[in-house]
Formats: C-alpha cells, structure tokens, sequence
C-alpha cells in the first residue's frame, strides 16, 4: 500500500520538490508540519475528550447529589406516602426540614423561616445570587412538588445578589 502511495505522480511530484527546497525552508516545513499535527490532535482529540469527560464529572455528581437528596428525604417521603389519603403534601415540619436541607445543599442561607399554616413556610433569603435561587426552587419543585405561593425578589446592595421574601406550599 505504501508502495502505491510513493507511485503516485502527485506523490512523485510533491517530493521531488520539497528534495529542491534548501536545507533550512526544508527544516521550517518539518516544524511547520510537527505543528500542525500537534495542533490536530490538541483540537481535534484531546481538547474534545477532556471537555466530554469534564461535562460526565459533572453530570455524574449532580446524579450523585440528587441521589442523596432521595436517599436523605426518604423517610419523610415513604412517611407522606403513609399517611391518609386526603393529605397530599408535606406538612409544615417536613416542609421546613426538606427546605432547610436543599437550602444547605444549594449553598443558600437562609435569613429566617417559619410555618405558616399546615402546608406552608414562609422563607427570607438575603444577598444570594439570583440563578442559585431559582436552581433551589426549581430542585425543590421538582424533587418534592413544593410550590411557591408568594415572592418578592429586591435587588441587593451586592452587585449580582438578591434578597427575596418567599411563602412556599406542598
């Protein structure tokens, strides 16, 4: 096969005038080519396969995080599914604990908190950044249908923070 390659005219043609360039244009080409293959396989491998598995580490821990957030909220979960049929979500004290716990794990403080009712919480959150608040409500949405009932969102005297007033439902 390689054989086949060198009888090629074009081949033939191209080597015969790289053997006519001098001595040093020759040598700027072999580094010109040692780069381009490098950069080939920077850009074209490498660069690829590390943003794959970076975008897996990272896939793989909210995975991890969610897992734990089922394995740590099960109790109340298999306790809410006990309980009579005409109770459908959590009850404050659940509510609290389970809000309290995602708080923690979205890095968010919470200002203060209290029930307010048998299914509602009203929560005060300061100088936290908007998106990690709306990921919070959004994870609690999703991972145990609380609702929110009421919200005030003011900006902070933080640039990118926001202090919030909220009354969360199950």
């Amino acid at each position: 096969m390689i054989s086949a390659i060198k009888q090629n005219p074009s081949i033939l043609n191209a080597l015969k005038q790289y053997e006519m360039l001098p001595a040093r244009d020759r040598m700027a080409l072999k580094a010109l080519t040692f780069m381009l293959i490098l950069l080939f396989l920077y850009f074209g491998v490498w660069q690829p396969a590390y943003q794959y598995k970076k975008d897996a580490d990272t896939y793989l821990q909210q995975q991890k995080d969610l897992l734990a957030l089922v394995v740590e909220n099960k109790s109340a979960l298999a306790s809410l599914s006990k309980s009579s049929s005409s109770s459908e979500g959590l009850n404050s004290q659940q509510l609290v604990s389970s809000v309290t716990n995602l708080a923690k794990r979205a890095g968010i403080v919470l200002k203060r908190f209290e029930p307010s009712g048998e299914r509602e919480i009203k929560v005060w959150v300061d100088d936290t950044s908007f998106d990690k608040m709306m990921t919070w409500l959004n994870t609690m949405k999703k991972a145990l249908n609380v609702r929110v009932e009421q919200i005030s969102i003011e900006k902070s005297e933080l640039p990118g923070l926001v202090n919030s007033r909220l009354t969360l439902s199950s």
